[in-house]
């Protein structure tokens, strides 16, 4: 069985934009995140401890994207399932809770990193 790939000159460039766009959907998320806490920490939501338990949910979904993201890029095969799974998911919420100003361009991310994971050279088979 061949190791994955960690040679920054060999990773192939689909690879990197797949790992770029789970990293992208981190970084939304943990924006998502702070704003939960500011809204908490400035009284303006209504449930502080609801807010507050968002803020850490979503902070910890983020390291788990995080953490995807670095397995995408390193070409490890355990991380197609959750990306997969993340990519269903806000497609998902994208057409059925956002604006469509918001939920079109996540869920083209969605679909497009969804169909990125599935390819040969993105992670080792």
């Amino acid at each position: 069985m061949a190791e994955p790939d960690t040679d920054d000159a060999r990773t192939p460039r689909a690879r990197l934009l797949v790992a770029a766009g789970v990293a992208f959907e981190a970084l939304l998320v943990a924006a998502g995140a702070v704003a939960s806490a500011l809204t908490s920490a400035t009284g303006a939501a209504q449930d502080r401890v609801g807010a507050v338990f968002l803020a850490a949910t979503a902070l910890a979904l983020a390291a788990g994207l995080g953490a995807v993201a670095l397995g995408v890029r390193r070409g490890l095969r355990w991380a197609r399932t959750p990306t997969l799974v993340w990519q269903a998911l806000q497609v998902l919420v994208a057409f059925t809770t956002l604006p469509r100003a918001v939920g079109i361009p996540l869920a083209v991310l969605g679909i497009a990193v969804g169909y990125g994971v599935l390819r040969r050279d993105v992670v080792a088979a």
